[in-house]
């Protein structure tokens, strides 16, 4: 009760405004980290279409004597399912080839692993990925 015999209810602005300041706080150090969460969880989409691209390259190579050097020849999209990846064949012949997978879009953002590659040489395959600066990025981009 007050003075007046009033009952005060609810909050003061200052109440009010040191709350919205902690939420701010909070979610100005907690966006940039689901952010890195969100750019990491689309990258499946990458090495998913790339591997995609692997089996198409076996089943054209066991009926030609070399790898495709289009991905129209395989029958596979240009881009990924969600669109949030690029993809090419960057070289190809009799025994080797070499698939990418780069980041378009809202991917962009991701510094880390712009570029993911799925490579073929003397019967092994390789996977890479490389970041803005053209700085190699295996484990990230290949967790395994």
């Amino acid at each position: 009760m007050t003075r007046f015999g009033i009952q005060r209810r609810g909050f003061s602005l200052i109440e009010v405004l040191t709350v919205l300041a902690i939420v701010a706080v909070v979610g100005a150090l907690a966006l940039p980290g689901f952010r890195d969460q969100v750019l990491q969880g689309r990258r499946a989409e990458a090495r998913e279409a790339l591997q995609a691209i692997q089996l198409a390259q076996e089943r054209f190579r066991s009926r030609s004597p070399r790898y495709a050097d289009r991905l129209e020849d395989l029958g596979q999209p240009a881009t990924t399912k969600g669109g949030l990846y690029r993809l090419r064949i960057a070289q190809a012949d009799a025994t080797r080839y070499q698939a990418e997978a780069v980041a378009q879009g809202a991917q962009s953002a991701d510094r880390r692993c712009r570029v993911l590659t799925l490579r073929l040489e003397l019967g092994t395959t390789s996977t890479t990925g490389f970041d803005d600066h053209g700085a190699e990025q295996v484990q990230a981009c290949w967790p395994q």
